[in-house]
């Protein structure tokens, strides 16, 4: 994307960005060329690239999705997708919702299991103490 003549608003260059957020520019680079679509930077004629502060500020987002949260990348570029779009985040929703509505579920399952398991510990102890107040012959 060329930089517009009539909108010129203070830019960063490559290496003022590396240094400001503490990524290599060939990081830089990578994401630029992977999630083009989300970060949209700003080229002169010449081709160098200028980054506006809400680039430096995407930059900053992936990448702490992907090194702090250790997203993948197809993860990252879903995530990304999903943020700009309201129909894939209610998709989302929904799939967390139904994750959610399983996980409940199972833990019925789970705790009624503990609670079958724990009246029949019950009985065999009750089982075992009476045997112990009578003495078979």
């Amino acid at each position: 994307m060329t930089e517009p003549a009539q909108n010129r608003e203070e830019t960063l260059t490559i290496g003022d960005v590396s240094k400001q957020l503490g990524i290599p520019p060939s990081t830089i680079r990578f994401y630029e060329k992977e999630f083009g679509s989300y970060l949209q930077v700003l080229k002169t004629a010449g081709g160098h690239r200028r980054f506006r502060t809400q680039d430096a500020e995407k930059l900053k987002y992936i990448h702490a999705l992907v090194h702090e949260q250790g997203r993948s990348l197809r993860d990252v570029k879903a995530a990304l997708i999903s943020d700009k779009d309201p129909v894939l985040l209610r998709k989302d929703i929904d799939l967390l919702l139904e994750v959610f509505e399983t996980l409940v579920q199972e833990n019925q399952k789970l705790h009624n299991a503990i609670q079958g398991l724990t009246e029949r510990i019950v009985a065999l102890e009750d089982g075992t103490k009476a045997k112990k107040r009578f003495k078979i012959f």
